[in-house]
Parts: C-alpha cells; sequence; structure tokens
C-alpha cells in the first residue's frame, strides 16, 4: 500500500516529543490543512524517540518511519513516502514548516500573501493524494525581506493597528514561499529595534528576526558629540560634524559603537545577524581626518564592522553595506571572517537585468558585485529593490522576468543569500509579482517564471487579462525605469532628452493597457487606480523635463502632488498606509529636490 494523504488524514501525526514551537506549528497546520482538504484531521501523538524537527503520517498504532527521517547533506527539507506512511523531516524547526508546505503545495494547496482567505484548498476530488518524494535544495540559504521600521507609524497607534493585519497575513505568506526571515531596517530617527507585535509571528513560523540598518547614528549617539567632537567625521571643510557617522580611526568611538552593537543585539529575539550601515545619504558622512583620509568610504565602513565583530563574537555575522559611496569594494581594509558583504544595487538600471552585457548603466554594479564577492570568499549577500515604492515613485512597475535573470546570475556568480525591500500591503499592490517572483526564485530562480500567473491567478475570473495586462505593462515601464529614482529624473541634458522621450513613449500605451484592464470579466478599481497615478506621475515628470521656465516647473510640480489622488481613491485595502501617508511624504521630498535643480537653471 502506498502513501496516500487522504488515509493518512484519517490516521496519526506522530510528533517528536519536547517539539520546539515552530515544530508544533508545523504539525498544527499539517493537520488543519488536511482537514481542510479531506474533511478528518489526523490525531496528534506525541512520541519519544529521534530527536530533530520531523513529522511522520501514519496509519494508526504505527510506529515513527525512523529510516525515512535524515535530511540529506545540502538539503533543507524533504518529503519521503514510507510504505503506507510519509515524513516530513528539515535540518531546522524553520525548514520542516517549509517542508509541510511544499507537501501542501504538491497536493494542491496555493498560498496568497494578502492572507488565507484568498488561498486556494482542493476538495477531496480535486487534491492530489499520493505523497511523492520531494527534497528542497535552495539557490540561496537565506532568502529574506526587508522593511523600514518607520513605515510602521509605531508611534500612532491607529496606523500601526490598521496596518497590522496585513503584516501577519505576510508574514504567513513567508513561511509558506519558504523565506527565511524579516529584517527590521532603522534608521536615524527611529527608537526601537523591532515592531514586537510581529515577533511572536515570525519566532512560531522558525523565521528570523533580523536587525540593525542604518545605525550608525544609534551605536554611536549624537549627545557625545558636545564633549567628545573627536569621535565624529571630520568634514571636507575641516570642521567635525555630528551630521556623519564616525571617525573610524577613534578608538574611544568604536569602543563605544561595539558596547552599543552588543546591546542592540541582544535585544533582537533570537537574532544572529546584525546589519551595521552608515547613514542612508549618497556621500559625505565619512571622515576625512588624516588618518581617515587614506581609507575610502567603504573602507571605513567595513573597518568599523571588522571593530563590531570581534565584539559580538562566533555564532554572529555583521554585514557590511556595499551602497551608495560604499557600493565599490573596499582596498586597504580585508573583511573580518564573521563580516559578510550586503551588496545594494539600488541607483541600477532595472529595465535589464544586472548580468546584461548591452546595459552600460549596469555594468559597473557587475564588476563592484564580483569585487565583492572575491575580496569577502563569497560571503555576500544581495539586497534588491523589486518592491522598493520609493525607487519607483509608487508607480506600478512589474519586473517578473528580470526579478528571475537576475536571481539566476546571483545564483551562478556563487551569491549566498538575497533579501527584497518591500513597503507593506503598497507592494503587494503596486509590485506584487516582483514580490511573488522573488520570493519563488530565492528558492529556485527558474520558478519565478511561473510568478505572473499565479499572481494573475488572485484575481479569479480575470486571471488571464490581468497576465496579458502585466506583461504589457512590465514592456511600457522598462523604458522609464533605468535611471534610479523614477520622481527624480537625471540632470545631465542627454540624459533627461532621453528619459523625457521614454516617459513619453510609455505615456502613448496608456490607452492600450487601460483597454487590455477593461477586457476583464469584473472591474479592477485598484488596478485602474494604481495605473491612472502612474500615467499622471510619468506626465507630470515629462512636464517638467520639458518646462522653459519656473512658472512652467512649478506647474508640473503641481500636477505630480495631485496625482496622489488616485492612490487615495484605492483606499486602505489597495494602498495600504504607506500609499495613504508616506506617498505624499515621498513626493514632497522629491519635488523639494526638483525645485532646488530648477532655481539652479
Amino acid at each position: 500500500m502506498s502513501a496516500d494523504l487522504a488515509r493518512l488524514a484519517a490516521g496519526v501525526l506522530l510528533v517528536p516529543e519536547g517539539a520546539p514551537e515552530p515544530v508544533a506549528f508545523a504539525a498544527e497546520e499539517l493537520g488543519a490543512y488536511l482537514g481542510r482538504m479531506f474533511g478528518p484531521s489526523p490525531v496528534q501523538r506525541s512520541v519519544a524517540g529521534p530527536g530533530g524537527a520531523w513529522l511522520c503520517l501514519a496509519p494508526a498504532d504505527a510506529p515513527v518511519a525512523v529510516r525515512a527521517l535524515a535530511v540529506p547533506a545540502g538539503a533543507e527539507w524533504v518529503v519521503r513516502p514510507a510504505d503506507d506512511a510519509a515524513v516530513v523531516s528539515g535540518a531546522s524547526p524553520r525548514a520542516l514548516l517549509a517542508g509541510v508546505y511544499g507537501l501542501l503545495e504538491a497536493a494542491g494547496c496555493r498560498w496568497a500573501p494578502r492572507g488565507t482567505h484568498e488561498e486556494h484548498v482542493p476538495r477531496p476530488d480535486t487534491a492530489r493524494r499520493p505523497v511523492a518524494a520531494l527534497e528542497l535544495r535552495p539557490a540561496f540559504a537565506r532568502r529574506a525581506f526587508a522593511a523600514d521600521l518607520a513605515t510602521w507609524h509605531y508611534g500612532v497607534p491607529e496606523r500601526l493597528a490598521a496596518r497590522l493585519p496585513s503584516d501577519v497575513a505576510f508574514v504567513d505568506w513567508m513561511a509558506k514561499r519558504g523565506a527565511t526571515g524579516l529584517l527590521f531596517i532603522r534608521h536615524a530617527n527611529d527608537t526601537q529595534w523591532v515592531i514586537p507585535e510581529l515577533v511572536p509571528e515570525l519566532r512560531r513560523r522558525g523565521l528570523d528576526v533580523e536587525g540593525g540598518g542604518h545605525v550608525l547614528v544609534e551605536l554611536l549617539p549624537r549627545s557625545l558629540f558636545a564633549a567628545h567632537p573627536e569621535r565624529f567625521p571630520l568634514a571636507p571643510d575641516g570642521r567635525r560634524s555630528d551630521l556623519g557617522n564616525v571617525c573610524a580611526a577613534s578608538a574611544a568611538a568604536l569602543a563605544v559603537v561595539r558596547e552599543r552593537a552588543a546591546a542592540a543585539l541582544a535585544a533582537l529575539p533570537g537574532a544572529t545577524d546584525f546589519h551595521l550601515w552608515g547613514l542612508d545619504l549618497p556621500g559625505g558622512g565619512w571622515c576625512a581626518c588624516p588618518s581617515c583620509a587614506r581609507l575610502s568610504p567603504a573602507d571605513q565602513a567595513l573597518s568599523v564592522c571588522n571593530a563590531v565583530a570581534e565584539t559580538l563574537g562566533a555564532g554572529t555575522r555583521v554585514l557590511h553595506l556595499a551602497y551608495h559611496d560604499t557600493l565599490e569594494s573596499p582596498r586597504a581594509v580585508r573583511p573580518h571572517p564573521r563580516v559578510w558583504a550586503e551588496f545594494a544595487p539600488r541607483e541600477r538600471c532595472y529595465a535589464h537585468p544586472l548580468e546584461d552585457p548591452a546595459c552600460a548603466t549596469n555594468a559597473p554594479y557587475r564588476r563592484a558585485l564580483d569585487a565583492h564577492l572575491t575580496l569577502f570568499a563569497g560571503r555576500v549577500h544581495v539586497f534588491e529593490y523589486y518592491g522598493d515604492a520609493i525607487l519607483f515613485g509608487g508607480c506600478a512597475v512589474p519586473l517578473a522576468e528580470v526579478v528571475q535573470r537576475d536571481l539566476d546570475y546571483y545564483a551562478r556568480a556563487g551569491v549566498r543569500g538575497v533579501s527584497c525591500l518591500v513597503f507593506g500591503q503598497y507592494s503587494l499592490w503596486a509590485y506584487g509579482v516582483n514580490v511573488e517572483a522573488f520570493a519563488r526564485g530565492a528558492v529556485s530562480p527558474a520558478a519565478a517564471a511561473s510568478a505572473r500567473g499565479t499572481h494573475a491567478a488572485g484575481f479569479g475570473r480575470a486571471a488571464e487579462p490581468v497576465a496579458r495586462y502585466l506583461a504589457a505593462l512590465e514592456r511600457v515601464m522598462a523604458g522609464v525605469v533605468t535611471y534610479g529614482d523614477v520622481l527624480l529624473p537625471p540632470a545631465e541634458a542627454e540624459r533627461a532628452a532621453a528619459v523625457r522621450a521614454a516617459l513619453a513613449a510609455a505615456r502613448r500605451q496608456a490607452p492600450e493597457l487601460r483597454r487590455l484592464l477593461a477586457a476583464a470579466p469584473v472591474r479592477l478599481a485598484a488596478e485602474e487606480h494604481l495605473l491612472d497615478y502612474t500615467f499622471a506621475v510619468l506626465g507630470a515628470l515629462e512636464r517638467w523635463l520639458a518646462a522653459a521656465d519656473a512658472e512652467a516647473r512649478e506647474a508640473a510640480l503641481a500636477a505630480l502632488a495631485g496625482a496622489v489622488r488616485h492612490v487615495r481613491a484605492a483606499g486602505l485595502v489597495g494602498a495600504g498606509t504607506w500609499g495613504l501617508h508616506d506617498l505624499e511624504i515621498t513626493h514632497h521630498f522629491f519635488a523639494g529636490a526638483l525645485r532646488a535643480r530648477g532655481a539652479g537653471q
């Protein structure tokens, strides 16, 4: 008799005695979904025996299929039929849970990032009942999502409360998609390291709670400047400033940073990674004193990470950020063995995969990645921006094909881990296909190919028209996402002219894209609002680039600000708290930068 899920659902679920929380949760999930699929749920039975992260579905009174429990070297999890029983084993409790979801997905379940109410759970007559042997050997060991702490508005209780339900749903989906953790990114104005309400949800699933971010200003408190200005960076004008990072040559400054980094890590529940980044500035935050001047910004940043790695000790990784003025590989400082590089190519061209030899914009990023892989002996993670609502100005930018090819390139290059920045519900709305492609592709790059269809399936009867619309929109927006921040077109005349032409070309496709949306059998109001916003933004930017005087530039900026009304029309369910509260702030920031640029013309 072979292992049959329907029969096993009416049997027992053997759980190792004293199982940790994620293993117990995996057992609950497996039982609950089998019950939804077949009616009966297996009776849980705690058994003494082999340790580890495993579950065994078996007929009543059957013993544990011990011979099937081992996880092969290099695999994260396995599902094995064992005569008339079935075993799920993981290299860790988190991996076991992922294996349970892998078994359920093989039976026909489909997951949804917006919550279980959008999942597909097959009926008894459509579920695939035979248990097949499955094994996961992921392309990347670390597969994380990342989010800025400030986007939770944790100081405004009603906004936090409005956002949290969608976050809990997203964390649940992360586990189902095989992610490994969530990075809470702290910035200069933040007052906490995590969102405490989400920590239990992450720990229940064995997902890593990652912390840190742009935290040097927290690790070297600005309050010390008055008494100890020598600990702070010397600006090019010859004066010490508390607006930058740290004087990397100051032993006293590094002692403070090390001590506070150790305290910060202790405040992160179960964390073993600490992301140690400088201020989120394009440049100018590092030290120009005689001792530091010989070091590049990347060398200074790495020297700080090395010092902290020495303090945090074995079992902890410190991640050095290659980003903006630290993008180039360090030249004078060698990384500590526990320091890893986090390569963040934010201003790259997203019209092309990073490895595309025809893209001149991406060539320096490829060289920088290669240099980091060499210097850090392969200890490199890539931080990607496929869900970055600030980078893309809130515009709809599907990138399924680029995501797939990027992740395939990163895996072949030897990158060990990947992460993707998201902005809550807004990223699921404007970049949902990218988020799906990243989650799938981080496990297996080839799997990202199905992301567009999976995302479109969430629209029910409108799935096929939505898939065609997304493919067309991806082609159109490829001409736009070539220069970094969408809301900040390049100033140089030749590049500005090329961008203006690309914006005009994209705008000419608006009627066809609207026709594709209208072909759906039901009205897709939220997608219409997002498309209206996108083209309102592109039109306003085109006007700004064409403006001949201050009055015309101000009119263009007014049109840009007015575009936000389309996002507000989608409400909380569509745009999330970021769309309702943060997008307008983003517009003000970029409008100020454009206004300042215009004043110099």
